[in-house]
């Protein structure tokens, strides 16, 4: 279990910080960690004291006359050392850029699709009511039970979260990890750029697998890629290509409740 989705569950449960004091039922047992023998410091060896310096005798002053031709004789031109050349710094590694908190909606239905969508919350547009219509076109169902979840992100309040982009992959990778086990689909659905950034591998750009379907690692999850609901909302042209690119997926059964 790593940092992020340790994190996820104390945070979902309330808890700031847990230490297990029992063994859990089929855990490993613990291993007492060696830790390394520190000798104690032997005594510092005494140190030889160095023999007195001979006193030098002092030299014999020159004559006036000996500094007076110094004087009259030319000076010899010095060489004048080129300076050291300055040491190459090695290029720093640039910061990782930092992303701006963003918000998605989770919309989960009787189908067994789970979309993800880009959402703004000052919109203020009928992104509910398309989508609605989009799922009861590709198959009858309780038009009831389709609920909406809003996921912001970040989705932990910690300090290990440094609000980058491979925080935002780590993090949503963990929440769709423990999403598809509590609540299986056959169809994923990736709507805006938010959602498709941050839940498909780094080397899939948004704009590249627009309206392509793909297999989302490591879930192995047929995946579509489509604008948000609110770009087709003010494009009402793409609506035409978003039921084109679903085809693949009828007839599409509606589990038994």
């Amino acid at each position: 279990m790593n940092e992020y989705q340790r994190q996820a569950y104390l945070d979902a449960l309330g808890m700031e910080q847990y230490v297990p004091r029992w063994l859990m039922p089929h855990a490993p047992m613990p291993t007492a960690c060696e830790l390394p023998v520190v000798e104690p410091p032997s005594a510092a060896p005494a140190v030889a004291r160095e023999p007195a310096a001979e006193r030098v005798p002092a030299e014999t002053p020159r004559p006036v006359a000996d500094f007076l031709n110094d004087m009259r004789e030319p000076a010899k031109p010095t060489r004048r050392e080129a300076p050291p050349e300055p040491e190459k710094v090695a290029a720093a590694e640039p910061p990782a850029e930092r992303i701006e908190p963003f918000t998605l909606s989770i919309w989960r239905s009787p189908l067994p699709i789970l979309v993800v969508d880009a959402r703004q919350p000052r919109a203020a547009m009928p992104t509910d009511r398309l989508l609605r219509n989009l799922l009861q076109a590709l198959a009858p169902h309780d038009s009831q039970r389709v609920s909406e979840e809003v996921l912001p992100w970040p989705l932990v309040n910690h300090k290990a979260v440094r609000l980058t982009a491979d925080d935002a992959r780590a993090e949503l990778s963990t929440w769709l990890e423990t999403e598809l086990t509590n609540r299986p689909v056959r169809h994923l659905l990736l709507m805006g750029e938010s959602a498709a950034r941050f839940l498909l591998p780094e080397d899939k750009p948004y704009d590249e697998v627009l309206w392509q379907s793909l297999s989302l690692p490591p879930f192995d999850m047929p995946t579509l890629v489509a604008p948000s609901l609110l770009e087709i909302l003010r494009n009402p042209d793409l609506k035409r290509p978003l039921w084109a690119a679903v085809q693949p997926w009828l007839p599409m059964d509606v589990p038994a409740s």
